[in-house]
């Protein structure tokens, strides 16, 4: 989010839309894969939709042509959109992966929560969590 606010300041919306289609079709790439690794690895799992192989890999063979195309045309934008999707790899390993953090930290990671909840008005009514139908 920080990213996205600099490059707003810094650059154009062309600019940003660019940066930040391709990295959703890069995204929508791995999920498709693993989509399809998930049938291979387990086959036996319960899925509530389950769709003929052959539909998520002309998607995938569609998907591959499309990025590569981009990477071809414009390789400074697929760049730059993929240094702002790894500026998310430190936020994943400090709030995440990280599993004894200090006290101080985890303050500060429930404060910044709270304060992005109050400021995105997503925060649940105290006492209970979700309420139940």
């Amino acid at each position: 989010c920080l990213a996205t606010l600099i490059i707003m300041l810094v650059g154009d919306t062309y600019t940003l839309i660019n940066y930040v289609s391709f990295i959703n079709y890069l995204c929508y790439g791995v999920t498709i894969m693993g989509l399809i690794v998930l049938r291979w690895k387990k086959p036996k799992i319960y899925r509530p939709i389950k769709v003929n192989l052959l539909i998520p890999i002309t998607y995938l063979a569609f998907w591959a042509f499309l990025l590569i195309f981009s990477f071809y045309s414009e390789p400074v934008v697929c760049g730059v959109g993929l240094i702002i999707m790894l500026t998310g790899v430190p936020v994943f390993f400090l709030g995440v992966y990280w599993r004894n953090k200090p006290k101080c930290v985890n303050r500060l990671i429930e404060s910044l929560t709270c304060w992005g909840q109050k400021l995105c008005f997503v925060v649940y009514p105290q006492g209970g969590g979700a309420e139940e139908e």
